[in-house]
């Protein structure tokens, strides 16, 4: 029963993340699956991937509903990601599925590149707190968000990470979104990414299913408690401790690749 509890406490965690930053809420769960309930790194992929299926869906709606989302933005990245989880799925299969020590090795470059990320989030952030946030013009051509969606739908389909860290920024940098049309128009293109990648990894065997449902329970629940704060929250302070979180995780990926 403690276990089942916990399950879910991981999946809220991960969906009040997900629905603040933009993340599907991997970052949170993989780990947990891994280090917490002691799954196999290829089953703590496949599992992850299925609940942040419910996570990229529910916020979606959420952020749908507050009006966080372009649509066509949207289905231009989760078209082009479409495609892209198709491929990640079968290198994943073939190739990577029996290389543990590979998949972890790539999980501590992933987590690495994640604290260098978020600290730069949130030190500017922290300098950009008082002053007032003024929409950026699009630099980058909207046919180029296909492309986008291709490179995260491949890294999703192998490591099961929804995309959004990446996917986030792209909007924001690329297209000139303001932070809360950015995750929401995320979110709602990692849903079809993650759904493809989801029931293909459930289909290969990669996926634990009561594991999987109950995190998809908690993340739910998440979202709709993070979803109504976006436009108003400061997410550094988020954004500080999951920079210390990925800093642990670097190293614990790192110390077990090379075990």
């Amino acid at each position: 029963m403690l276990s089942y509890f916990l399950i879910i406490l991981v999946g809220m965690v991960a969906g009040i993340l997900g629905a603040i930053i933009g993340v599907g809420g991997a970052v949170v769960m993989l780990p947990a699956t891994q280090f917490l309930l002691n799954l196999s790194t290829v089953d703590s992929i496949g599992t992850t991937l299925f609940a942040v299926m419910f996570t990229a869906l529910s916020g979606a709606w959420g952020h749908y509903r507050q009006g966080n989302v372009n649509v066509s933005w949207g289905l231009r990245v989760g078209l082009g990601g479409l495609l892209g989880v198709v491929l990640g799925s079968y290198l994943f299969k073939e190739y990577l599925s029996t290389q543990e020590h590979v998949l972890t090795l790539m999980l501590a470059v992933l987590f690495a590149f994640l604290t260098i990320r978020m600290a730069k989030d949130t030190w500017q952030d922290i300098r950009n707190h008082d002053r007032i946030q003024t929409q950026v013009i699009p630099k980058a051509p909207l046919w180029t968000m296909p492309i986008v969606g291709l490179a995260v739908g491949c890294l999703t389909g192998i490591l099961g990470m929804g995309g959004g860290f990446l996917i986030v920024p792209a909007m924001m940098w690329l297209y000139g979104a303001p932070h809360y049309l950015a995750v929401g128009t995320t979110l709602m293109s990692i849903f079809p990414i993650t759904a493809v990648g989801a029931f293909t990894k459930l289909s290969q065997g990669f996926v634990v299913l009561p594991i999987a449902l109950l995190l998809g329970l908690g993340t739910l629940v998440g979202v709709q408690l993070g979803v109504p704060v976006t436009r108003f929250i400061k997410p550094a302070v988020f954004k500080g401790i999951f920079t210390l979180l990925f800093i642990m995780l670097t190293i614990s990926y790192l110390a077990s690749s090379l075990a």
